[in-house]
């Protein structure tokens, strides 16, 4: 039941409810913004980048929105944020290898040059 008294042009709903409760949603917010947050990627998170990315630019391709030039440099631009966001190096070619697959099972056409193996 809210009582409608006004009270120096606030209603004693604004005063007893609403203030209050705007004040705790926000504050949470206000102490947690002094935390660091780590500009680090990790390998899955390069992984997913890269996948989006490829997919993107076959879909792109696929709807006839960009050019092959523009394909090979979209991909390369891919490929070299994922080198440089990934890592281990140990398994970056597997890595990008298997986003390739998984881009190609999704647009077969996208990479003529690259053979999937069934």
């Amino acid at each position: 039941m809210t009582v409608d008294l006004k009270l120096g042009g606030y209603t004693l709903f604004m005063r007893k409810l609403l203030i209050p409760l705007l004040a705790a949603i926000v504050l949470p917010v206000a102490v947690n913004s002094n935390q660091k947050v780590s500009s680090e990627i990790s390998d899955i998170e390069a992984n997913k980048i890269l996948l989006g990315q490829m997919l993107s630019v076959c879909y792109a391709v696929d709807r006839n929105h960009i050019t092959m030039k523009q394909k090979i440099d979209m991909l390369g631009f891919a490929l070299n944020l994922h080198e440089r966001a990934h890592g281990n190096k140990q398994t970056i070619e597997e890595d990008m290898m298997n986003s390739i697959g998984k881009v190609l099972d999704v647009f077969p056409d996208c990479f003529p040059e690259v053979k999937k193996d069934k």
